[in-house]
């Protein structure tokens, strides 16, 4: 990041190193904490297109920050080793998902019109704009999911549905990865109106399609093979098994209704 401001004693700010710094969940000193909010609206107040350059280089920092982050992860090849590295990475971004915003709150403010890419929405738009102060949490989630998430969603998925089919054939492994994943799918989405749209679309739809398939081969041949009394047994037990698989697994929050569908 680039700009760099000059504040009211004619000293020189420069906002990267700490923004790198909150990026990598390093230690952050009270007065470079301060002196970022000062730069902030000191750019953002005194140049009529310091809200555009500041969230570009803050964009470009975070998207720099997300391919460290997706090396590190698609470095593993098996499967509990890349849930565990993928669930580190996100728990440390979404954590700096709270943070980095605050100081650049500014930018996400109605007197402050830079938006995604640099644009001004213009006078009387229309344009849907985030919340005040609520810009840079989303830049922060849209990238994530734009970048890391996209390119590896569907070895997530895979990875965490074959650890729940170990768990159905009577494996045990560690629970914690797949609902790390699916924590972390909950709370990827930026949309305020449907914030469990990617869960729902991604984790949750490969749930109930690997529960399907998983039953469709078991229930047949356990039906061939034990007779009808056995087999009503058996899926009165499997019932059970699933209610409380699915409680663990998928989100039980009042917005979801997955626990109706499994």
């Amino acid at each position: 990041m680039m700009v760099r401001t000059t504040n009211c004693t004619g000293q020189k700010g420069d906002m990267k190193p700490t923004t790198l710094k909150l990026l990598h969940q390093q230690s952050v000193s009270k007065r470079e904490w301060q002196n970022l909010f000062w730069d902030v609206h000191h750019v953002c107040s005194w140049d009529d297109h310091g809200g555009e350059k500041l969230y570009d280089a803050l964009r470009g920092l975070i998207l720099s920050f997300i391919s460290e982050c997706q090396q590190r992860v698609l470095g593993h090849q098996d499967d509990a080793a890349l849930l565990r590295s993928y669930i580190s990475e996100w728990v440390k971004f979404f954590a700096q998902c709270q943070y980095l915003p605050k100081p650049y709150m500014m930018l996400g403010t109605r007197n402050n019109k830079s938006g995604p890419g640099g644009s001004v929405a213009p006078a009387g738009s229309t344009q849907e704009r985030p919340k005040d102060g609520m810009l840079v949490e989303k830049l922060m989630l849209d990238l994530w999911n734009e970048s890391i998430f996209s390119t590896i969603k569907g070895r997530l998925q895979d990875s965490a549905m074959k650890l729940v089919h170990s768990e159905r054939s009577g494996e045990a492994f560690d629970t914690q990865l797949v609902i790390g994943v699916r924590e972390s799918y909950v709370n990827l989405s930026s949309d305020a109106d449907d914030r469990l749209k990617i869960y729902r679309d991604n984790f949750e739809n490969s749930y109930l399609t690997a529960t399907r398939a998983f039953y469709k081969g078991q229930a047949s041949q356990y039906l061939a093979e034990n007779g009808v009394r056995n087999y009503m047994n058996y899926a009165a037990e499997k019932l059970r098994e699933e209610d409380q698989r699915a409680m663990r697994y998928l989100e039980t929050s009042k917005e979801s209704h997955s626990l109706h569908k499994v």
